[in-house]
């Protein structure tokens, strides 16, 4: 397994590439990583679960998609973004959003049609348009008391969906 990096102008580092066929990977911490650059693991079917370390603030755009093999993912507690698409097309089944992440973008776990649940912690404020689109199998959403807007086309494409405050 190999990675590539990029310094970025806060002196910490991008991963930019992913090479390998490994079911479970845990990013490096021998050195600060914040960013997982657009689509380093897109289209690995074999990957299973990854590690992210805390450090990590970003998650590119289309980094996780078609990884029809992804059961298992802990976000960091320090995470700020995820780009458009960084869960599509995932067999993730829950998921647990930091509250450090304060919008779901168009288009994060579009079409993750194993996705059953997600837990959006205290500091999510707005969930956007087609956040969850066909994201068929989702039932359970537990929504904190910092949501302050949820896009009319958030869900798009879902089944019958049960909203819970916590």
């Amino acid at each position: 397994m190999s990675f590539y990096y990029k310094q970025v102008p806060d002196e910490t580092y991008c991963i930019t590439g992913y090479t390998g066929k490994e079911k479970h990977v845990d990013i490096p911490t021998n050195i600060e990583i914040s960013i997982l650059g657009d689509e380093i693991f897109k289209g690995h079917t074999e990957l299973e679960s990854i590690n992210i370390p805390n450090s990590v603030k970003q998650i590119g755009g289309f980094v996780f998609d078609g990884c029809t093999g992804l059961k298992s993912i802990r976000l960091p507690d320090n995470l700020k973004d995820m780009w458009q698409y960084a869960m599509t097309r995932t067999s993730l089944e829950k998921i647990e959003v930091p509250g450090s992440v304060t919008t779901i973008v168009p288009f994060t776990f579009n079409e993750s049609k194993s996705l059953r649940t997600v837990i959006l912690k205290e500091g999510t404020k707005c969930i956007s348009g087609w956040a969850f689109k066909d994201c068929i199998s989702l039932r359970n959403i537990y929504l904190p008391k910092s949501l302050l807007d949820i896009h009319e086309k958030a869900f798009e494409g879902c089944g019958d969906i049960t909203f819970h405050r916590v």
